[in-house]
């Protein structure tokens, strides 16, 4: 089993009045994989922060991030590239993952043809079943991106990622904005990639409800810390970090 284990890691931000800042400090964290971890915290708790050096986005000042046993601190773009099936990202703003010019299939096929050996007709089912699990018209598929609405190419982003079924799935904020039946059909897709799977998902979110519901591990983020932590057992029992 695979795991991804975060050693004291830091990062510093710069403001122009306010000068340097620690956006991370000293975190430390293990996620197994085929395990789901939530990641609570106010905005500017240092959640997004922490799933852009996951994902390869940003580097870290100091400290390292392995992912099954390889540094990715110290990973290139063609590093990246060549593992980018291994690990997936869906962020509240989809401009980096969509091509608003492009119809929704293309877009997921796309992803298809690149990370894994599905051939066409593998592609289009894969495709079909999984707009019908997030409660999306398939008539959707031939509709540029740009036409959807917001919670449309969130739902599509999440689509596009799970459709190569990695192995690690970062979620920043998926279900915002989403309406009560889209929000359920999303976190129910997750909880499916997860156990049937083997993926594990990093779960960032202000909902303790959905955290509780998606989640073995929760963690609580404040001013770039890790101030509380705990595991799922019926109910969320907190470990206060001193």
């Amino acid at each position: 089993m695979g795991e991804i284990v975060i050693q004291k890691v830091n990062q510093v931000y710069h403001d122009d009045s306010l000068g340097n800042f620690l956006a991370l400090s000293d975190i430390s964290l293990r996620i197994e994989k085929g395990k789901n971890l939530a990641i609570e915290g106010e905005s500017g708790s240092g959640k997004s922060t922490l799933a852009r050096l996951l994902i390869g986005l940003e580097k870290p000042v100091s400290g390292r991030i392995l992912m099954d046993g390889q540094d990715i601190t110290r990973w290139n773009y063609d590093t990246w590239k060549s593992h980018r099936r291994k690990i997936q990202a869906v962020f509240q703003d989809t401009s980096g993952t969509l091509n608003p010019a492009r119809s929704a299939f293309s877009n997921v096929e796309e992803a298809l043809v690149n990370l894994t050996d599905y051939n066409g007709r593998e592609r289009k089912r894969r495709i079909c079943d999984l707009m019908d699990a997030v409660h999306m018209d398939q008539k959707l598929l031939h509709t540029p991106v740009r036409q959807l609405s917001g919670g449309e190419q969130r739902r599509l982003s999440l689509l596009r990622a799970i459709a190569v079924q990695p192995d690690y799935l970062i979620l920043d904020e998926v279900t915002s904005g989403l309406d009560l039946i889209s929000a359920d059909a999303v976190l129910t897709l997750v909880e499916n990639s997860a156990k049937f799977s083997c993926c594990s998902c990093i779960f960032i979110t202000h909902s303790r409800k959905e955290a509780m519901r998606i989640s073995d591990k929760i963690i609580i983020m404040q001013k770039g810390r890790i101030v509380e932590q705990g595991h799922r057992i019926n109910q969320f029992k907190k470990e206060r970090i001193l």
